[in-house]
């Protein structure tokens, strides 16, 4: 494992992990693990990074509590839909745009969002989810939308 500082420049590499103080302000900036990240150029102190799409520049200080991988983890993601009664995933993608993505988003599924299935109707639709607190009954075509990683919790 390396730190952003010690990567090639040019070189496509993902976020692994944040460590350091200025934890909350990275996220807040877009720095989340498994997201592209490259080196554009650096100088010893300065940096300018690609994130995704976005150039930022920042010091060798934020550079050092980046820490990053050559790929991504080999995670397997699933519509939610998939899941069946009992399981839980984590929200990683909602596939939609516009008032879709909009709505999915207000009742509270977001990226890193754990979702239950708690019961699915006698014909598969709806299905009702436990999520934040509170239940929620969703359209499987609305669900499906919503990619999620299956969390295997060790109890």
């Amino acid at each position: 494992m390396q730190t952003l500082d010690q990567t090639h420049v040019g070189q496509i590499y993902y976020i692994d992990r944040i460590l350091g103080k200025d934890q909350p302000k990275l996220r807040e900036l877009g720095f989340i693990k498994e997201k592209a990240i490259s080196l554009i150029s650096f100088n010893g102190e300065n940096a300018i990074v690609k994130l995704e799409n976005a150039r930022l520049a920042l010091s060798s200080s934020y550079l050092k509590q980046i820490f990053v991988k050559k790929e991504r983890s080999k995670e397997e993601i699933v519509g939610l839909s998939k899941l069946e009664i009992g399981q839980t995933g984590i929200v990683r993608i909602i596939d939609a745009t516009g008032e879709i993505k909009r709505r999915l988003m207000d009742m509270g599924i977001t990226r890193g969002t754990s979702v239950l299935v708690q019961k699915l109707a006698p014909l598969g639709d709806p299905m009702e989810l436990h999520l934040r607190g509170y239940a929620l009954s969703l359209r499987k075509i609305d669900a499906d939308r919503i990619k999620v990683v299956i969390d295997k919790k060790v109890d």
